[in-house]
């Protein structure tokens, strides 16, 4: 008797899961580009204060988007971004995050995900070789499509991580992307 209620509920499934097949479209992978402006904001916490510094800088990547609905698609992503960084140094990092996107309607979207960054380059930075290399934090946003291959989009990068950590306090940053993307 279990055999047969195995049975039954098996090919019940099974002939579910060939019925939808024929139902479902995914649309295709995508890539594309992506430019804009970098707002980094670098929070230094001591013993006796905190304070936060902002500078502007600019980045440039590349983005898979792998659909996996017509709602929900996956984007890993590569982004490079360079900002000033104690005077005259730029301070150059590889941005690497996964968004899950969700489409919201009306040309909305918006995305959330964990993002790693990789430190590049401080340039002549006072010590240097104790900043950490390696981030991780998180970030989330939105994005407007103007045109079938034309975005406008803005996100939020927080730090989970420290950029560095001394004995009298630490250094964050948080960083606010704005800039338009293209999708082939």
């Amino acid at each position: 008797m279990k055999k047969f209620i195995l049975a039954t509920v098996l090919m019940f499934f099974v002939g579910h899961i060939s019925a939808q097949d024929e139902e479902i479209i995914i649309p295709e992978i995508g890539f594309g580009l992506k430019a804009g402006l970098n707002s980094m904001h670098n929070k230094t916490v001591n013993e006796s204060s905190d304070n936060v510094q902002k500078k502007s800088g600019v980045y440039i990547g590349a983005f898979v988007n792998i659909p996996t609905s017509d709602i929900f698609s996956v984007q890993p992503e590569i982004i490079y971004s360079s900002t000033e960084f104690q005077g005259r140094n730029n301070a150059s990092f590889l941005h690497i995050p996964v968004l899950l996107n969700f489409e919201l309607g009306n040309g909305f979207s918006g995305f959330i995900g964990p993002e790693g960054q990789v430190l590049i380059d401080l340039g002549e930075a006072e010590n240097s070789d104790l900043y950490n290399s390696f981030m991780f934090g998180f970030t989330f946003g939105a994005r407007y499509q103007i045109t079938p291959n034309f975005y406008i989009e803005g996100r939020p990068y927080f730090a989970l991580s420290k950029f560095i950590e001394e004995d009298s306090g630490y250094r964050k940053f948080n960083t606010l992307q704005i800039g338009l993307a293209f999708k082939f």
